[in-house]
């Protein structure tokens, strides 16, 4: 079956022609209007007509987003000029500084840096560098005083009296302790050692004064408290014996609960120095209860029971003998070390802390 032929596509047929002609006169005719139309439009007139919102609510960013080349519009911006054009001061004074603050968590930025632990860590080291360089001098004080001491009994005893010299140990015997050794290839570590008179003294005076010092802030509050809650003052008329009663009290409680708690009060453990029983065990609560009862008496006729610690071959003092205890030194983490040049003297001259002669003492 044939089909019927389109007689506008046959250019002898006067329709088709018709047709061209009349659509080429109808597109010159539409070219006309639209450019006489677009000669009397006002464009501004149009655009204050347009709902911008509107029509921005109708477009779809994420389709627009979608065809925009990020990187080809990125190399067509001059920044350089865009920088020119920013007007720096004007913008920092728009800037809102305390509310910008406001929502920074400046707490968690530091925390978060590691700021407060390298401090703490950096300060911790120089105070215990500090601490350590204090404590070995009190070591190495301790150290000529017994030498001036064991010459000195020596020449009464074996020079004068025929007797054997003074004899010094190094340690209790459960630490088993031979002699001090190189620990720093430099300084001779003594821990473990039996402390000198003069560290123990230095403890003793920072006990007194963490005692006052902590009694004084104490006493003040009750004094406080009793004049709001009782109405009456504890420095009244009765005062010294009250105060005394208390200072006394508060000072065995301080010495005991120490050293039956840790082994040492707060001025041994700044000076690095450690009460333990003879034997180099552990202080017992009982040893403890009665060091601290017996600490009285090396007081009474000038403090004669302390300065035994000067005398005897383990420095132990009158209360130390009677409860049966030692104080060693003991800095915790850390070595007890001598001076760096006394340790080099000693180690020229071939003596040690404990020897005599080079030979080791019992």
């Amino acid at each position: 079956m044939n089909a019927t032929p389109d007689p506008s596509r046959d250019p002898r047929d006067p329709r088709g022609l018709l047709g061209r002609v009349a659509g080429s006169v109808t597109g010159r005719m539409v070219d006309a209007v639209d450019d006489l139309v677009l000669d009397h439009v006002d464009v501004d007139a149009l655009l204050e007509r347009v709902d911008v919102n509107a029509l921005l609510d109708r477009v779809d960013t994420t389709r627009l987003l979608d065809r925009v080349d990020v990187d080809r519009l990125l190399e067509q911006v001059d920044v350089d000029r865009l920088l020119d054009r920013v007007d720096v001061d004007r913008l920092a004074a728009r800037i809102d500084v305390e509310r910008l603050l406001a929502g920074v968590d400046l707490e968690a930025i530091v925390r978060r840096s590691g700021i407060p632990d390298i401090v703490a860590e950096s300060t911790g080291r120089v105070a215990g560098s500090a601490l350590d360089l204090a404590r070995r001098q009190l070591v190495g004080l301790d150290v000529l005083v017994d030498s001036v001491v064991d010459r000195v009994v020596d020449l009464v005893l074996v020079r004068l009296l025929r007797r054997g010299g003074l004899e010094r140990r190094n340690g209790p015997p459960a630490l088993d302790i031979e002699g001090p050794v190189i620990s720093d290839g430099v300084r001779m570590d003594v821990s473990g050692h039996y402390a000198g008179a003069l560290s123990r003294a230095a403890a003793l005076a920072l006990d007194a004064v963490t005692i006052v010092t902590s009694y004084t802030i104490g006493y003040a509050g009750l004094d406080q408290l009793s004049k709001a809650l009782l109405q009456r003052q504890l420095s009244g008329e009765y005062s010294s014996p009250v105060a005394a009663t208390l200072l006394v009290v508060w000072g065995f409680l301080y010495v005991f609960g120490s050293l039956a708690v840790a082994g040492r009060t707060l001025g041994k453990a700044v000076v690095g120095l450690q009460v333990l029983a003879r034997s180099g065990r552990p202080v017992t609560v009982p040893q403890a209860l009665l060091r601290t009862l017996l600490l009285p008496l090396s007081a009474v006729l000038f403090g004669a029971g302390f300065l035994l610690a000067v005398v005897q071959r383990d420095n132990r003092s009158l209360h130390d003998l009677l409860a049966g205890t030692c104080v060693v030194y003991d800095w915790g983490e850390r070595s007890a070390l001598l001076p760096g040049p006394l340790s080099d003297f000693l180690t020229r001259t071939g003596a040690r802390p404990g020897v005599e002669g080079g030979d080791a003492r019992t």
